[in-house]
Order: C-alpha cells, then structure tokens, then sequence
C-alpha cells in the first residue's frame, strides 16, 4: 500500500476515533486496593432476612439486615459498625429469627516483636439492641493475654437464642475472693447470647484445640495438641483427634 493511501485510511479513520467512547485510564492500585462489596452473608432461620457485611469508610465494616418478605422494603438497614481501628467484623450467623453471632478481629501492636491478632464474639438484635459479649473477659488480675474469643461449635437449632461455644479461660489471681479462679485452657460453654446465663460443657483443657458437635447438643470429639521436650515447652505441630467421651 502506497504512502498517499495510508494517509488517506488515516484521515477517513480520524473522525471515526474521535467519535468512539474513551477508555478509562485503569488505576491499578485502587483496583488492587479495593474491598469486597460484600464480605459475609447468612439466610435467618426462617428464610425471610438475610444479613450481610460491607466495606464502610476506612477500614470500618457495617453488618446490616435486608428483609425478603413479599412487600417489604428492598432498602437494608445497619445493624453494627465496627472502625477498623482496630476491630473489624469477619461475619455473622443467625442464633434466632431476631438475633445474631458476629465474630470481630483486629490486630494490636504489643511489646513483642510482632503485632498480635485477636478475636472477640458478640451478640446482637437485628435492631442493634441488646449487644453482649459472649467471649471470656480478662480483667486486673487475669495472668496472660486473651487473644482467641472462641468460636460456636454448634448453634442448637432447637433451642432458639442459645448456643455451644469454645471459650479460653486464664488463671486469675484474685486472691481472698470467690472471683479468683485457676482454671485454664479451652472449654466449651452452653450459653444463652441474650442473658448471658452459661453452662459448663466441656471443662478447661491445656492440651485442647478443636472440639467437634453432633450437631445435636452434644460434644464428640476433642482435638489435642500434644507437645514435646524435657519440661514439654516445645509445640510438637501434631494434633491427634479423639472420639467418645472427652
């Protein structure tokens, strides 16, 4: 093709250009950079709301509640705010047709040489109502760091608003007082989310890691992490599962 028809293919195609969409300049950090729309989504009990968990400004995360009855509202409505300074909600499962469980992390700075990661397990109205904390709590006295909230290891379907949730326990030296306790490790407790009464399951164990549910109320299997050396100091990496009475 001649140079005097290349430049004419160039002229006729130029207003053609000019006239097509201009492609948006891909930013590659804010797309590396960005958040889910949605991180966590859960169905009721009964299938007629769904809760979910959004990117808010910042770090901040938002649970809110969309209704899916016939006639409602599309237009979903928050629940809890987290700032991300530091906690943050990972997500949040229905306990009741009107209550839920969240798990909130977040990551502190320590004397150590790393940040330290921590969880926490709260319980919720739909409407924002009645929050509690259902992890163990240190206070004054609590010998040790309290960073694992624990999780729910089984939700008992049938028995609306309570659950079955591992909890850590520290020694406490409380000294000449009944508040003072020594029990330490992972426990598994029976707790009501809206007046906190709890129920021992599964006494505290040092060894303890994992516990399993039937599903049904019951535990039937402890995970325990075996360790290793002269004085036992050393975290052997192994855990052994047993099933039966635990």
């Amino acid at each position: 093709m001649s140079l005097r028809t290349n430049l004419l293919w160039s002229l006729a195609l130029a207003p053609l250009a000019g006239l097509a969409p201009a492609e948006p300049v891909f930013d590659a950090a804010k797309a590396f950079g960005a958040r889910e729309s949605v991180s966590d989504l859960s169905l009721s009990p009964d299938g007629m709301s769904v809760a979910y968990v959004a990117p808010s400004t910042g770090q901040g995360s938002v649970l809110f509640v969309q209704s899916l009855a016939k006639g409602a509202t599309r237009s979903s409505r928050p629940v809890i705010a987290a700032s991300g300074k530091p906690d943050r909600l990972s997500g949040c499962n229905w306990v009741s047709n009107q209550r839920l469980v969240c798990v909130v992390h977040g990551v502190v700075a320590s004397s150590l040489l790393e940040p330290l990661h921590f969880t926490r397990l709260i319980a919720v109205n739909t409407d924002g109502t009645h929050l509690k904390m259902l992890s163990t709590q240190n206070n004054y006295y609590t010998r040790g760091l309290q960073l694992s909230g624990g999780n729910v290891v089984d939700w008992l379907p049938d028995e609306d608003g309570a659950v079955l949730m591992t909890r850590v326990y520290l020694p406490d030296d409380h000294t000449g007082s009944h508040i003072g306790s020594t029990k330490t490790g992972l426990a598994v407790d029976w707790i009501d989310t809206q007046t906190l009464a709890t129920r021992s399951v599964e006494q505290p164990r040092e060894d303890a890691v994992d516990y399993i549910s039937d599903g049904r109320g019951t535990i039937r299997i402890v995970g325990t992490r075996s360790r290793r050396g002269a004085l036992g100091e050393f975290d052997s990496g192994n855990i052994a599962y047993f099933y039966g009475e635990v």
